[in-house]
This record gives C-alpha cells, structure tokens and sequence, in this order.
C-alpha cells in the first residue's frame, strides 16, 4: 500500500561531512596571534591600561586611561578581559595573553551566533557556510584576535542576527538576543548603530514576509529588554561620576558622530566601498551571486539582509570618522546572503574560488617560510637585508614550539585542498584553511619579528641604554607633557622609571616627530622610534647648564 510521509517526518538525507572539523579549524583560526607578545598598536597599549587601572580599583562603568575617561573600549570588554587575567595570570598565561581571552570569547560568541542563525534561516549545512566565510574574510582576522572592543560589536551582532531568526518561532528567546544585542551594541558600538538596527526592525513588517503576529510580540519584548538596559549607562554615569557623563554627552553620545558639542557628518561611502573589496572578501562575491540567483525579497532573510546593509550603509556613508573596522559591521548580512546559494554555485566559480585561494594562500605560506629562514639564518640574502630593514631591533629567536605549530598546519592545508569534486563549500572551507594557515605562520614563524618591529620595549629599552648615570643613581627625575599618550603608556609598562608630568626635572621625556631638535635651552640626549615609523619618534633632553 503507497502511504506519504510528509518532509518533516522524513529522515534527514545522510551526509559524509564532519562538523567537528569545522569546529577544529574554528579553534585553530581563533588562537593564533593571542600569546607571547607585547602590546601593538594602535588600540591595545589603550585598552590593556584601562583593564589595568580596573584591576586596581577603577570604577567598573568609567574605563579610565592615564587618569581620565576612555569611552574608546566597551566596560563589558574591560570587565571580561579583567576576569579572564585574574583567573589565568600568571599561571595559565601572561597578563597580555589573558587579557586577549575576552577577544577570543566575544569572537567565538559572535561566529557561534551568526552560524546559528544561517542555520535557522537557510539549513542544517549553511549555518557552518556562514562560519566558514566569516573566518575566510580578511577584515576578520586583526579584529578576532587582539585586544580591542571591536570583537564586542562582533558579538552583539551575531546575537541581533540569531534573535531575528527566531523571531517567527520562538518569541522569548528571540526577544531576549535581540534586546541584549541591541543593548551590547549600544554600549560598544554607540547607540546609533544600535538605534538603526532598531529602526531597521520597526521597518521589516513592510515586507509581508515579517508582517505575522509573532514577529510583532518579539519587537515589544525585545524593546523591554533593550531599553532599560541601554539606559543603565547613562544612568550609572549619572550617579557615579557626573563629569564623566558630561564628557561622554558631549563627545561621545553620537557615537561615530561626535557628540553634542562635537557632531558631525560627512561623505565617506567611496572610503568604505574601496576597503569592503579586501575586508569582506569572498563574503560579498558570494553575496552577489547569491542577489544574481535569487528574488532577495521574497525570502525572509533576504529582507532581512537588504535592510542591514541598507540601513548600515547609510550610517558608514554618512559618518566623519573612516575607519575600516566599522565594515564589521557588515559582515554578518553579507556573510548570511553568500552562504545562502553556496551550494547552487557554479563548478567553474567553485574551481575559480579554489584555485585562487589556493595559489595565493599557497604562494603567501612559501614566501613566510622563507623569509623565515631569511630573518633567523640570513638567506636568502636580499630578503634577509629586507628583513633586517623593516625589523632592524630583531634578533634571530627560534622557539620549538611555534616550529611545532607552523609544521602542523602546514601538511593539513595540503591535505585540505587536495580533495576532489570541488563545489562550493568546500572551495569555501579551503578558503578559509588558507586564511587561518597564513595567519598560523604569522603568528608563529614571524612573531618574534613583528612583535620588534610593533612594540615599544625595544624603543624603552634603548633609552634605558643611553641613561646618563646620574639618572640611573635616582639623583635625578624625567618629566614628561600629560598629552604625550603614547610615551607615558609605552614607558608605563616597559620601564621601572617613575615619569614626572611636573615641570620641574632636568631631563625631559617627549614624543616628537622624528629627528626633530631640542629647543634652546636643551640637549638631546637620545633620540629613538618604532622602525620605519616617520611621524612618532621619541627623544630624551636635558636642560642646558
């Protein structure tokens, strides 16, 4: 007798691929980069002191830099990076690679969320294709990996993604993602990001797709979670520090806007347009093909992801401030639309995909091997001379360890890309094993030399060197300017000297543009900067007798 099964019912089709090797090149993308080195800029010297100061004692709502407020970081980063270096220093990590924990768990949280909503929106297999784009994507790599509130943004994000596609199924849960993402996303983002994501969801139900009665009930439940909890922090402001909260009104309550005494506007959407190109690659080519393949607004998350980049579009276009990190912002629309038809992809865009991830991961992994070899045993020659120029403080530093990692990832990669029957997610996988072998061998056969060539210990130290003596038998004091950020932070964490901001000491710290002269009345006693930095420079002068 013929009987029907309806889908639902039916036994899921049986598929011969590993999830748990997604989740192992996810753990393997994520760590590279966190441990054995210094402080690099721009953000981290920044951030890590106002970890530090909380550590000592600093109010837990004003993240405080050199004795003043730095709105700059997210307090949710600060408190998380703060946990994770009492919890792990100095047993388990060094205070800097502790600190970097709270990067690593705000990225895993956001890649973890975006995977789930393409889950839910598109499939069992698209929710890892949205992971693995993520991971592939260039813009992806600095900000998942070193210490700075971005990965906070990152986070609050995916949880916004996640809860609108619970939106029409499960209410509560919906409702809970998308306030508490609202709410992290306007305490590190600034409330303009968040009110337009906001905006953008009061807008949806033009679409008949999101105009059901569910929807609605998670738009009221979402708003009472997110209001009270954004205006907590003003309101913390308000009753622990009432200057703070005037500086934050005034220079930071727009957000990328300014604030009240300080907002602006400008042009920038040929600025962002130009460096979406890199930051989100392959997200958006992937995105098109996906646009060139289907009806986008007949499809519930592709509404959705119409009106995020719309909506975001519009903020980045108009914002004064141009920064590439604020493409982030983008990522997980586009990440959700390029998985979407990464299955229908042709074999021909597949190959093409492959094969140049292939050849260009391929090519970058050689070059790092052998300017490794170059930079620790000096061939070959011309680019061991290249080497020693744009790293001039490093000196040859070879770890087992990193060695042990660079050779395992290696033979990995190979074996990855030489899989056959390419389509679309697996050029898509192998896509993002080359980014993450790239990244390993940075972070592992270069880290030594980057971290010469990015930290200001070697410029501390080199000033430590030259001390005249009088200053090393403590006769003698160094001031330094209060607006000299970069010095005081650098000096603060790589030397035991005790800076002076009086106006009294014979000698004088100060950061100036490079081989600028000491004015009258003064010597200079050492002069040094970062390697090929040509408007940063550091200079030690004494008064003239």
């Amino acid at each position: 007798m013929l009987t029907y099964t309806p889908p639902e019912s039916r036994a899921l089709e049986k598929t011969h691929e590993k999830p748990w090797l997604l989740l192992l090149l996810v753990f393997a993308w994520l760590w590279p980069g966190v441990f054995s080195h210094d402080l690099w800029n721009p953000a981290e010297p920044q951030v890590y002191a106002a970890v530090a100061h909380f550590l000592d004692g600093g109010r837990a709502w004003v993240p405080e830099v050199l004795g003043a407020p730095y709105f700059k970081v997210s307090p949710v980063y600060v408190w998380a990076a703060a946990g994770f270096q009492t919890a792990l220093s100095p047993w388990a990590a060094d205070a800097y690679s502790a600190s970097r924990f709270a990067t690593v768990l705000f990225t895993a949280l956001g890649l973890a969320a975006c995977g789930m909503a393409g889950y839910r929106f598109l499939g069992r297999h698209q929710g890892r294709s949205v992971v693995l784009i993520l991971i592939g994507c260039a813009g992806m790599v600095a900000n998942g990996h070193f210490l700075s509130g971005i990965s906070v943004e990152f986070a609050a994000l995916g949880l916004c993604l996640y809860g609108f596609s619970l939106a029409q199924t499960r209410v509560i849960m919906a409702s809970l993602l998308l306030g508490s993402g609202w709410a992290l996303l306007s305490l590190s983002a600034g409330w303009p990001v968040a009110a337009a994501l906001m905006l953008m969801a009061l807008t949806l139900p033009v679409s008949p797709l999101w105009r059901v009665k569910r929807y609605y009930i998670t738009l009221i439940g979402a708003l009472a979670v997110a209001l009270p909890l954004i205006s907590a922090y003003p309101f913390a402001l308000y009753h622990t520090d009432a200057a703070a909260l005037t500086q934050w009104r005034q220079q930071y309550l727009w957000g990328i806007f300014g604030g009240s005494t300080t907002f602006q506007t400008a042009f920038s959407l040929p600025y962002y347009l130009k460096n979406l190109l890199w930051f989100a690659f392959p997200a958006w080519p992937l995105a098109i093909w996906t646009a060139s393949r289907l009806k986008l607004w007949q499809e519930r998350w592709g509404v959705l992801a119409l009106a995020w980049l719309l909506f975001i579009g519009l903020l980045l276009a108009a914002s004064p401030g141009r920064y590439q990190n604020h493409l982030l912002w983008l990522l997980p629309p586009l990440a959700l639309l390029g998985a979407a038809r990464l299955d229908g992809l042709r074999r021909g865009a597949a190959a093409f995909i492959n094969w140049f991830g292939i050849m260009a991961f391929g090519l970058l992994a050689a070059f790092l091997w052998l300017g490794f070899f170059a930079m620790n045993y000096g061939w070959p020659a011309k680019l061991a001379e290249r080497s020693a120029y744009f790293s001039p403080y490093y000196t040859p530093d070879i770890n087992i360890m990193p060695m042990v990692v660079a050779l395992s990832f290696t033979p990995v990669w190979l074996w990855a890309i030489t899989r056959k029957h390419i389509k679309g997610r697996q050029a898509v996988t192998n896509w993002a094993a080359g980014t993450t072998l790239v990244w390993a061998l940075m972070m592992t056969l270069f880290l030594p030399w980057l971290d010469a060539a990015k930290s200001y210990r070697p410029v501390v130290a080199q000033m430590a060197a030259a001390l005249p003596d009088d200053i090393r038998n403590g006769g003698h004091c160094i001031n330094i300017d209060a607006d000299a950020h970069a010095a005081r932070l650098a000096w603060a964490q790589y030397s035991p000297l005790d800076l002076n901001t009086g106006h009294n000491c014979r000698y004088r710290l100060v950061q100036t543009p490079l081989h600028s002269t000491a004015p009258q009345g003064w010597q200079t006693v050492w002069q040094g900067a970062r390697p090929r930095n040509k408007t940063e420079g550091f200079a030690l002068w004494k008064k003239a007798s």
